[in-house]
């Protein structure tokens, strides 16, 4: 947690510090305002926050919680000295602090993907899973990124199916949804899956979303948040892959395969995590996502892993590819990320430019993603190849 950071972590630092000490409540309409001459805008421009609101109030309050600890000062080099920031010798104690809150949902999705399971070795073999998991100490103690918080609630939704409490399930997919959106995409299976009559269905569907809805309401009507956030490039990734039907009009392969799944969970009733790990599966098999996203599969893999032990090959060959992908991004999130022990570390190569001299890494990633693609259709012939009821 302390010795290292992704740039992206100094967004999460500025929202704590605008919130906890500055009080700004509309954090995006606090930056647009900004003047070009300020110091924040000419390191980090307008836009640097690109999360939704309810992400910046809760980093906020923690922020507010640790203010104590942390030090008012420092933000203020971070802000004006970023090349040199890594000679602060208060760096490593503000990473840590910055990062401190996610073990509590760390912890709370452990508590959680145990009680999934009845047998006793199985416990323990969640729990070993996921204490090890490489993608929540990548993504949330070495990125210091909070998509662990969103999967946290969706883990929380299927814990509370099991506990027959829908009500609170599909609230908590809205929760998770308020963070980053990939919790609403298992919302209408749950929906169906819970749903008794078309009222429940209905009542369920619209519980799921008044959280997202309430959180953004009093933002909708600022255009930046609508640019940044609402209408981004990075909040419509998974449309980009496509198959052209005229000179303008196309079929979204995501779209396609997830109105298919749709359909197949109206006809037949399944265990509601395969659902949520079939979403995600065809989610990354067709979107170039960022390395750090890929935390939102992990626990069902880990649960796939346990309950087909002979096919536990499809979650580490997926692994593998998530792996590969992630070396040949940007240095800032492989190597770089040790950059506080030795700056230098922020100035490598990338691997692609290395690579590039002996094949053409484009086509490289493709077949990795495709090999991806393929392992993720086979993982899901093996989910639904039996006729259970449940």
């Amino acid at each position: 947690m302390p010795v290292t950071f992704h740039p992206d972590l100094w967004a999460i630092s500025f929202s704590q510090y605008f919130f906890a000490y500055k009080g700004i409540i509309n954090i995006y309409d606090f930056l647009a305002s900004l003047p070009a001459s300020s110091v924040l805008v000419a390191n980090y421009g307008q836009n640097f926050f690109t999360y939704p609101p309810l992400a910046y109030f809760t980093l906020g309050f923690f922020g507010f919680l640790l203010r104590p600890l942390f030090n008012a000062d420092f933000f203020g080099n971070l802000a004006g000295r970023l090349p040199n920031v890594y000679s602060d010798s208060r760096l490593y104690w503000h990473l840590f602090l910055t990062k401190l809150p996610y073990l509590f949902f760390d912890f709370g999705i452990l508590v959680l993907l145990t009680d999934f399971f009845e047998d006793k070795k199985k416990k323990v073999a969640v729990a070993l899973l996921w204490s090890f998991n490489p993608l929540v100490l990548y993504t949330s103690f070495m990125i210091g990124q909070f998509d662990i918080i969103p999967v946290f609630f969706v883990i929380l939704s299927l814990f509370l199916v099991k506990k027959n409490h829908l009500f609170w399930a599909a609230f908590s997919l809205g929760v998770g949804g308020a963070y980053k959106m990939f919790p609403l995409f298992f919302l209408p299976f749950l929906v169906i899956s819970a749903g008794k009559n078309f009222k429940d269905k209905l009542k369920y569907f619209f519980i799921g979303l008044f959280p997202y809805f309430v959180s953004i309401l009093p933002f909708i009507s600022s255009p930046v948040f609508r640019q940044t956030v609402l209408f981004s490039d990075q909040s419509q990734k998974m449309l980009f892959a496509k198959i052209p039907v005229s000179a303008a009009e196309y079929l979204s392969i995501f779209v396609v395969l997830y109105i298919f799944l749709l359909g197949i969970s109206i006809c037949r009733k399944f265990e509601l995590w395969k659902w949520f790990l079939s979403v995600m599966m065809m989610f990354f098999s067709v979107t170039h996502y960022h390395p750090q996203w890929f935390l939102w599969l992990t626990p069902f893999l880990i649960i796939f892993w346990i309950e087909y032990p002979d096919y536990k090959i499809f979650p580490i060959t997926l692994l593998a590819c998530w792996f590969l992908i992630m070396l040949f991004f940007e240095p800032s999130l492989s190597i770089g990320l040790f950059a506080p022990l030795s700056s230098s570390l922020s100035q490598t190569v990338p691997l692609s430019i290395s690579f590039s001299k002996f094949y053409d890494v484009f086509q490289f990633k493709s077949v990795v993603r495709s090999i991806f693609a393929g392992v993720s259709i086979a993982s899901l012939v093996l989910l639904f190849k039996r006729d259970e009821i449940v």
